[in-house]
């Protein structure tokens, strides 16, 4: 399991990802990224379909979103998601992201998640895995300074 940080995800905008004014809607980019942390998670080999047993830190929510648009996605085409695990806590990490154009020029928005670990009987914050911490912790990278 060979993944570079910070991770990229190449995607595509469709029409029906625009809004009236021909730009990426907004909700969308938290799609985007929403995807990417899904292939990032499966290439470091924590798959979504496995069960608990097999992958225990599958049973996380989201506890918060930072997003901030800095540049509109005009238009159907390719854009890049860029990812980077910038905190991991005992129950929570924070991933941070980069939302940008096909060449990688042009910043067209930046944020994190924030995700916490609940424990399935009770809902509760509980610790990532042994083998979670193993896997992420040498591609910790801290947060980029903002645009």
């Amino acid at each position: 399991m060979s993944v570079s940080v910070p991770y990229l995800s190449v995607q595509r905008v469709y029409f029906d990802d625009l809004d009236a004014l021909n730009i990426l809607h907004n909700v969308r980019y938290l799609l985007f990224i929403e995807r990417a942390r899904g292939e990032l998670f499966n290439a470091l080999g924590f798959h979504w379909q496995d069960d608990l047993t097999v992958n225990p830190d599958k049973f996380n929510v989201i506890a918060e979103h930072r997003i901030r648009y800095l540049a509109p996605v005009r238009g159907e085409g390719v854009l890049g998601v860029e990812l980077a695990i910038s905190h991991l806590g005992r129950t929570s990490m924070t991933i941070t992201a980069r939302v940008l154009s096909a060449d990688g020029t042009v910043v067209h928005a930046e944020g994190d998640t924030r995700i916490v670990r609940l424990d399935p009987t009770t809902y509760r914050p509980c610790p990532w895995s042994e083998h979670l911490r193993a896997v992420v912790t040498p591609l910790l990278q801290p947060a980029p300074a903002a645009s």
